[in-house]
């Protein structure tokens, strides 16, 4: 607005200082959604804002931004008091969550083979490096995550980035779970990301959209079995 211009133009600019990429609400954030991911917090575990607020030596109104960024994440639910819980999900949920995937990312991976550039593939080449040294089941899941984030911008769709942003944390939070369930050891898992990974992304730099489709499909529905296999492992235990 002209009256605004006016006033910065006049020195009123000088009032403001440069902005910090992240905030103490974004720290808050990865915090709380780490803790959630990791299972710090059971399902239905109420987190309370005062609480949360004097342990994080913050105000209340950062701990409610979370916890309002982590409901749209899929990761807590409001109760009709206004309580903030974490989420309990179910099998239907997994259901969904895997059924989406299957569409965003089948998705990706076809849009991804015609716009892969060096840049792309150095970015996803780094992840895989890193994922190769990770040392903790946690670390894994989320760099995990990360690479097929990386596909995902690779496609270059905006809505498809969108639709995938609201599903990114849940499928953390399976994989995580999955990676509980089943117990695996740390190294056995890494060695089987990380060649899953390579896999996946030498099926998107052949530039052939039908075999990259596949190779997504058939990781998927890997994942959708090791979770069926860890539920199973999980109840026989109990």
């Amino acid at each position: 607005m002209p009256i605004a211009s006016t006033n910065l133009a006049g020195g009123g600019a000088a009032l403001f200082s440069p902005l910090s990429r992240r905030t103490i609400g974004d720290d808050l954030l990865e915090t709380l959604r780490k803790s959630i991911i990791a299972g710090a917090f059971a399902p239905g575990d109420h987190l309370a804002e005062g609480v949360l607020a004097r342990q994080f030596g913050v105000s209340r109104a950062p701990v409610r931004e979370a916890m309002m960024q982590l409901e749209r994440e899929g990761l807590l639910v409001f109760d009709k008091r206004g309580a903030a819980r974490v989420k309990t999900f179910t099998e239907e949920d997994f259901e969904e969550i895997f059924s989406l995937r299957l569409a965003l990312e089948g998705m990706a991976v076809r849009l991804a083979c015609g716009k892969l550039s060096e840049a792309d593939e150095t970015r996803i080449n780094e992840n895989i490096d890193r994922t190769a040294k990770a040392a903790r089941l946690l670390e894994l899941t989320l760099l995990d995550i990360e690479f097929h984030d990386l596909i995902v911008q690779t496609a270059r769709h905006s809505r498809l980035q969108t639709c995938w942003a609201a599903l990114r944390h849940q499928l953390e939070f399976w994989l995580a779970r999955m990676h509980n369930r089943v117990q695996a050891p740390v190294d056995q898992t890494r060695e089987a990301t990380v060649r899953n990974h390579r896999n996946l992304l030498a099926a998107v730099r052949t530039g052939n959209e039908a075999r990259a489709a596949k190779a997504i499909r058939e990781h998927i529905e890997g994942w959708r079995r090791q979770q069926a296999g860890g539920a199973k492992k999980s109840m026989a235990g109990s």
